[in-house]
């Protein structure tokens, strides 16, 4: 017990030893003040570190440095810089005779003197990033480089370098609060028998286009919402034959379908997008740009003579003022067009081009805008508060927020102004609230339905089908198995017309069991790999491939998700396990 005692002690005393010889009090922080007074006659000295981070600087600057004239002998500051052989020294003259040191390692600071002998000086650091231009500064004093202020991600400890980052319409002073009272106010405008009537489209579309439609964990509200758009669609479908669809109407209820991720080409059987193509060639030419906008939200090729179109509207030299309305739908159209590149926006001096898609030139679609821009107020209308709202959404969709040669600021306040007036009505509440979003009418388009695809084929596809309404059709689909057709199974269905092959196999399945079929999701493709218990088997090279005909000699074989393709009346759908090549 002695000898640990012993062990104890010597170690204290060598500890001891060591804050002695080492003993420098350390400072830390980006700045600070070191300041030091001797009070007795002995010579004395203390010392203190000031540790220099990484990619960092230090800049010292002596405040004061007195003594009782015993001179720079017993009186004096040492400063010694990590890495440099130098000893700083710094006597009792004039303070303007002594230049800040920068110091790029840590810094050790000795004060030698004795009776009022006083030491004062300061310190500040600083990340060598700060130097650069346009560097962003937290408030710890470390930077950040321009490319990581406002990118979502917070450097910061506060998160100052996300703060204040919001530009173009939410930028806007309170745009969240108004958007968030004008969803509101739609939102009790809906009634639960009759949703909102004849604008049950209208109002999905706006208030999806202005909150982020959550698919995984919708309310009893939204699911009943959905349901009474599908009910309204599915009755003036039934009465088309006595009660015709125009082309508007069409075109709202497949914009409000795509919001609500359901499909305008096969819903319930029906085919909205081929119906609203029918339409458009007995509908007038100032109701068509809707239709080719809407078209192009469905990812539908446009008629040939939509260019033609666009463009006499954008040329008309009609003196109705309405006209402004239908000409910022197709700067919609076009930027729409423009995103999913189906528009050649190719230079006028270009003879060579001959492209069969939609062609303007970039001088005709920046004169269309900047035709809009011209007719702005000066408290940033463009005319009546709906034109105003239709005219904002063009410019959104072509990515003119940040453009200089407009006010987007007033026209949202104004926007804003009218949506909290008595005079507020459903249309312009419609019409606004994708602008308070920063979007329009043509975002439809970028509706994510990732989250959707699974619970469509978790439900019960053959309720599903056998609910569909709409003509019949007859179809085959058949099993080949092996290179040289070993075995064939083929069963005759009458099914809905605009069915998947995806739901034949599924009606086929519960028919008769030998069609049974395993698939798994993967990207945006169903992989059916194993069909009546005969698994892919990449040993033997073996597979299951679809073909598609309406007959054994014109059968091809075709790689699309077996969900998208679309089958005819007559149409023979074959899944062949044979030998697969690349």
């Amino acid at each position: 017990m002695h000898v640990l005692r012993g062990f104890v002690f010597l170690m204290m005393v060598l500890a001891n030893q060591m804050l002695l010889i080492d003993g420098c009090e350390l400072r830390s922080g980006n700045s600070g003040k070191v300041e030091n007074r001797f009070s007795d006659s002995y010579s004395r000295s203390k010392c203190w570190k000031i540790s220099v981070p990484a990619n960092s600087y230090v800049v010292l600057k002596m405040l004061e440095i007195t003594d009782n004239s015993f001179g720079c002998a017993q009186s004096r500051v040492e400063i010694q810089i990590e890495n440099r052989d130098e000893i700083i020294t710094f006597c009792p003259e004039p303070i303007a005779n002594r230049e800040p040191i920068v110091a790029f390692g840590d810094i050790t600071i000795t004060h030698y003197g004795r009776y009022n002998s006083n030491l004062k000086l300061k310190f500040e650091g600083e990340n060598i990033l700060c130097t650069q231009k346009g560097s962003f500064k937290c408030y710890t004093g470390d930077c950040l480089p321009v490319s990581q202020v406002c990118d979502g991600i917070k450097q910061c400890y506060d998160g100052a370098d996300e703060k204040g980052c919001e530009t173009g319409v939410f930028a806007v002073q309170d745009v969240n609060e108004g958007r968030r009272n004008a969803t509101k106010w739609l939102k009790n405008k809906y009634s639960d028998v009759f949703g909102w009537h004849e604008n049950t489209p209208r109002g999905i579309v706006a208030l999806y286009l202005s909150n982020e439609r959550n698919s995984t964990n919708m309310t009893a509200e939204e699911k009943l919402i959905e349901k009474q758009l599908e009910i309204q669609v599915l009755a003036s479908l039934l009465r088309n034959e006595t009660d015709p669809l125009t082309a508007n109407q069409l075109s709202m209820y497949i914009n409000a379908l795509l919001v609500t991720c359901q499909d305008p080409h096969n819903f319930h059987g029906f085919d909205l997008v081929k119906l609203l193509k029918d339409q458009i060639e007995i509908t007038s030419l100032m109701t068509r740009p809707i239709a080719y906008l809407t078209l192009c939200n469905a990812d539908e090729s446009l008629p040939i003579n939509a260019t033609s179109d666009l463009r006499k509207v954008l040329k008309s030299d009609s003196e109705y003022p309405f006209l402004l309305d239908v000409q910022a739908v197709v700067v919609m159209a076009l930027s729409c067009l423009s995103s999913s590149n189906k528009t050649d926006f190719f230079n006028v001096s270009d003879t060579s081009n001959n492209t069969e898609i939609i062609s303007f030139s970039k001088i005709e679609y920046e004169d269309a805008m900047d035709n809009l821009k011209k007719i702005q107020s000066d408290d940033g209308s463009f005319g009546n508060i709906y034109t105003t709202a239709i005219v904002t959404q063009a410019l959104l969709s072509a990515n003119q927020e940040k453009a200089t040669d407009w006010n987007l600021n007033k026209a949202v306040i104004h926007l804003m102004q009218h949506l909290n007036s008595s005079s507020v009505d459903f249309l312009a509440t419609y019409l606004t609230l994708p602008i308070l979003n920063g979007k329009s009418l043509s975002n439809i388009r970028h509706t994510d339905c990732s989250n959707d695809v699974q619970h469509r084929l978790d439900g019960d596809p053959i309720v599903d089908v056998k609910n569909k309404l709409g003509p019949k059709m007859r179809v085959q689909y058949s099993l080949y198995i092996g290179d040289e057709k070993d075995i064939i199974h083929t069963i005759s269905l009458r099914v809905p017309e605009n069915i998947t092959v995806y739901d034949i196999m599924k009606l086929a399945e519960v028919a008769d069991t030998k069609y049974k079929f395993e698939w798994k999701q993967m990207s945006e493709k169903l992989y059916i790999y194993d069909i009546a218990n005969i698994t892919n088997d990449f040993e033997n090279g073996q597979f299951w491939l679809m073909y598609l005909g309406k007959d054994v000699e014109s059968i091809t074989h075709s790689t699309k998700s077996p969900d998208k393709v679309i089958v005819r009346n007559g149409a023979h759908v074959i899944m062949w396990y044979k030998k697969a090549h690349i």
